[in-house]
């Protein structure tokens, strides 16, 4: 998995690339956390468009930022989700606890 940083506006994008899942979500956790934490991010977007895979535990991973973000009152989203994850974040109703950007026009800068 690589992750880059990169900001559009007032957004920091964590751009996530490979496979995410049991081996290696702790990585994308630590990103996440540190954006929040010590870039004191206020809106943090994650850019889904390269991810292959992800299982529960990437999910798992969104929901914890997610919460995180909440937490500070700042703004949690994904942006680019292919069908398969979509899916899964679907079946668990998590559609709806993200908010989701099919593509980067909808974002507000």
């Amino acid at each position: 998995m690589d992750i880059k940083i990169r900001d559009l506006g007032k957004h920091k994008i964590l751009e996530v690339e490979g496979d995410v899942d049991l081996y290696n979500v702790g990585e994308l956790k630590q990103a996440i956390f540190r954006m929040i934490d010590d870039e004191d991010a206020e809106s943090l977007i994650i850019d889904m468009s390269e991810i292959s895979y992800m299982d529960s535990s990437g999910v798992g991973a969104l929901v914890a930022g997610q919460k995180k973000m909440r937490s500070i009152s700042g703004k949690f989203a994904l942006l680019h989700i292919n069908e398969d994850v979509l899916n899964i974040l679907k079946l668990a109703t998590l559609d709806q606890f993200f908010t989701i950007y099919e593509d980067e026009s909808q974002i507000e800068k």
